[in-house]
C-alpha cells in the first residue's frame, strides 16, 4: 500500500481472510488465495462486508457494500468470485444464492458479481448453460462481458474466463458499452513480462456519475439607485 499511495490518489483496502477457509492441516497445505478490494477513500467509504460461508464454492465470495459520493447509485455491492476450474459450473450457478442473501442483509438490489469465473473452454459448455441460474430466461441478471471476448494472454486460444454481471437494478448505474478488458500487456509494453503479473487480462465497467442539477440564473437586483438623468421628464421648446 505504501507503493500504491505514493502517487496523488490516496487508497485504502478490504480483504478476506485466505480462502478456502478451515484450519486443518490440509486446508492449511491448500494453495490460498483472498479477495482485495482497493478504494479512494475520499470517494468511496465501505458501509459493510460478509464472508459467504454457504456451501458450493472453493473460494468462497467476500462480499462488500460500498457507498460513494459521486456515482449515480450511492450505494451498490460486489461480490468477487475465482472458481475452481473443475467445478466451474456449480459455483457460477450457486452465485445466485449470494445474491439473495446480500440483498436480504442490505436490502440493496445494486448488485454486481465479477471474477474469474472459468466461464468458457472446457469448464463450461454450452449443455452446461440451462444448469447456471445466473443465465436465467427472466433477464435479470445481465452479463457485460460477453461470449467471444478473450480475457487471457495465451495467444494460442481464446476464452471468456472473466466476467462481470450485474442485476437489472444495477444496469441503469452502468456506463452502457462500458464493460471491456483492460490490455496491460499494450497499455505499459510488457510484452514477455506480462505473465509474470497474471496470466488473465483484468475486466473493467465505468459507473455513471451523479448529474448535478442546473444553477438556475440569479434573479435580477434592484439597484441601490437610480439615475434619472436619461429619463428626466423635458417641456417641448416652442
Amino acid at each position: 500500500m505504501d507503493l500504491v499511495n505514493q502517487g496523488s490518489h490516496q487508497f485504502s483496502y478490504i480483504v478476506s481472510e485466505p480462502l478456502p477457509l478451515g484450519s486443518s492441516i490440509l486446508q492449511l497445505l491448500i494453495h490460498k488465495e483472498r479477495y482485495l478490494f482497493l478504494y479512494r477513500d475520499q470517494k468511496v467509504s465501505v458501509k459493510g462486508s460478509f464472508q459467504y460461508t454457504g456451501t458450493g464454492f472453493n473460494r468462497p465470495p467476500f462480499v462488500v457494500q460500498f457507498s460513494s459520493t459521486e456515482t449515480a447509485v450511492k450505494e451498490f455491492v460486489l461480490i468477487p468470485i475465482h472458481t475452481k476450474s473443475g467445478s466451474a459450473v456449480k459455483e457460477i450457478d450457486a452465485l445466485v444464492d449470494v445474491v439473495k442473501k446480500a440483498k436480504l442483509k442490505w436490502t440493496n438490489n445494486n448488485i454486481m458479481v465479477l471474477g474469474d469465473f472459468n466461464a468458457d473452454g472446457k469448464h463450461v459448455k454450452a449443455g452446461d448453460l440451462n444448469k447456471i441460474r445466473l443465465l436465467d430466461n427472466n433477464k435479470y441478471f445481465h452479463w457485460l462481458i460477453a461470449n467471444g471476448v478473450d480475457t487471457t494472454l495465451e495467444e494460442k486460444s481464446s476464452n471468456t474466463y472473466d466476467r462481470i454481471v450485474v442485476t437489472t437494478e444495477m444496469e441503469k448505474g452502468v456506463v452502457a458499452g462500458s464493460a471491456k478488458v483492460f490490455n496491460f500487456r499494450e497499455e505499459y509494453d510488457l510484452r514477455d513480462k506480462a505473465k509474470k503479473v497474471s496470466d488473465h487480462f483484468p475486466v473493467e465497467v465505468r459507473l455513471k456519475l451523479q448529474v448535478e442539477p442546473e444553477a438556475e440564473a440569479p434573479e435580477a437586483e434592484a439597484p441601490d439607485t437610480v439615475d434619472t438623468a436619461d429619463t428626466a421628464d423635458t417641456e417641448p421648446e416652442s
